[in-house]
């Protein structure tokens, strides 16, 4: 079996510890004993515990990021039914992220004092890409409108959905209610998602003649 590289076992025990006893109360020499490193040779891989983190939380974003390009590019599925699965992926995978839980619980994200700051840029690229593909969604209504108005719109419909996730993910994560809320989850998504449907169905979209939202959320 290939032996793990140092910094990937200093990042193990770090995320372990994290996890367990949250970002202020465990230090960099906690993690050099835990991990049977040096303290020199942690700080070799990493400037502090801050820039540790950071890489290892930032990591978590992009894979975040990749996995639901695959939904948004999957052109075999209905514009509807790749946002549904989008919108129920997106919290499976941050509930999967223990590093970016632990920044979302800590409220390390959008922290003024920019000592996350490789953290908080991977966030910022990730929700302008996210907000770029929900408008994408809203661009393929068809309409008469003008440029500026679709554009004005399309906008709009990003910033609702966004506004939406982030106050389900300060509730799942922050209030850390995950666990508790997560059955209901997807009874909320289809909701959405119907008056979405209802949005596109008015303006005579072929592919969603005859049908009805349930068609859309099964």
């Amino acid at each position: 079996m290939k032996k793990p590289r140092t910094d990937e076992t200093i990042q193990r025990v770090a995320a372990l510890l994290f996890q367990r006893f949250g970002f202020e109360k465990t230090s960099m020499e906690e993690i050099a004993r835990e991990a049977h490193k040096s303290k020199r040779s942690v700080y070799n891989y990493f400037r502090n515990k801050e820039d540790l983190f950071s890489k290892m939380a930032s990591e978590e974003i992009e894979h975040i990021r990749e996995t639901l390009q695959t939904v948004v590019a999957d052109e075999s599925q209905r514009v509807l039914t790749r946002l549904r699965q989008y919108l129920l992926l997106r919290v499976e995978l941050m509930a999967s992220a223990d590093n970016l839980r632990v920044a979302l619980r800590d409220k390390m994200i959008h922290d003024r004092h920019l000592r996350f700051q490789e953290l908080n840029d991977a966030m910022s690229r990730f929700l302008r890409w996210e907000h770029d593909s929900f408008k994408k969604v809203w661009y393929a209504k068809p309409t008469q409108d003008p440029a500026e108005t679709v554009e004005l719109q399309a906008a709009a419909f990003a910033d609702m959905l966004q506004v939406t996730l982030n106050g389900l993910v300060h509730t799942f994560f922050v209030e850390d209610k995950y666990e508790q809320y997560k059955a209901s989850y997807s009874m909320l998504i289809d909701l959405i998602i119907s008056s979405v449907f209802f949005q596109f169905a008015g303006y005579s979209m072929p592919e969603y003649h005859g049908m009805t939202p349930s068609n859309v959320v099964q």
